[in-house]
């Protein structure tokens, strides 16, 4: 008897709870029926003056339009997103252009490209680095201007062995001709291998590597 009282006192009480949690939200509604009830009960003698009536019925009107903006612009969310999913799939198999500096080659020895661009006229460096982070290619791209520069790399190291298939990493180095280091800017270039969903959010699988739509710089081909 006792553990039947206990349960249906906690279920009272969680319903309780939970009423009281869905009421802490005013709705539309909810501001009409306080407003109406404020004229049922107001003073004869002391009648809501026309100036208070009008300021809440602006507020109530002011509820009313942040509803309505609310819905619309869920309703936006939900198109734009719906957007972003079909263009995605437009662009498997297509080679797209993407803020980030990495590479990679594929088990069929199919090496992903990159590109850069210099602040200023100077001598670019290409460093080629593995997974580890260890340096195992330096390129001496010559002297560049600010156009942008496509990195092209053959997959093999130093001492010209081909390297095994993997992800791997680039940066670029350069200096002006008073040997000060020159800024330079990266991108990676890959082939669209398909689509993932995370969150909602639809995400360009470029090999083993992973961007969203909004690291997309250009469309290739």
């Amino acid at each position: 008897m006792n553990t039947v009282s206990g349960t249906s006192a906690a279920t009272a009480q969680n319903s309780q709870s939970t009423s009281v949690q869905r009421k802490t939200i005013l709705t539309q509604e909810d501001f009409l029926k306080l407003f109406t009830k404020q004229l049922q009960y107001q003073d004869p003698l002391a009648p809501m003056d026309n100036y208070q009536m009008a300021s809440q019925m602006a507020q109530l009107t002011t509820v009313q339009a942040l509803g309505d903006m609310t819905k619309s612009m869920q309703n936006l969310e939900a198109y734009q997103a719906s957007t972003s999913s079909m263009q995605a799939v437009g662009l498997i198999g297509k080679k797209v252009e993407a803020t980030g500096n990495t590479l990679s080659i594929a088990q069929d020895n199919t090496i992903s490209g990159g590109a850069y661009q210099l602040a200023k006229t100077g001598h670019a460096y290409i460093q080629i680095l593995d997974a580890n982070g260890n340096i195992v290619r330096v390129i001496d791209d010559g002297v560049k201007g600010t156009s942008k520069q496509k990195i092209t790399w053959d997959g093999k190291n130093q001492q010209g062995a081909a390297l095994p298939a993997g992800n791997y990493t680039f940066k670029v180095s350069a200096v002006d001709e008073r040997n000060q280091p020159i800024q330079a800017t990266t991108s990676k270039i890959a082939t669209v291998t398909g689509i993932s969903f995370e969150n909602g959010v639809a995400h360009l699988n470029l090999g083993s590597d992973q961007i969203t739509m909004s690291d997309l710089i250009a469309i290739l081909a």
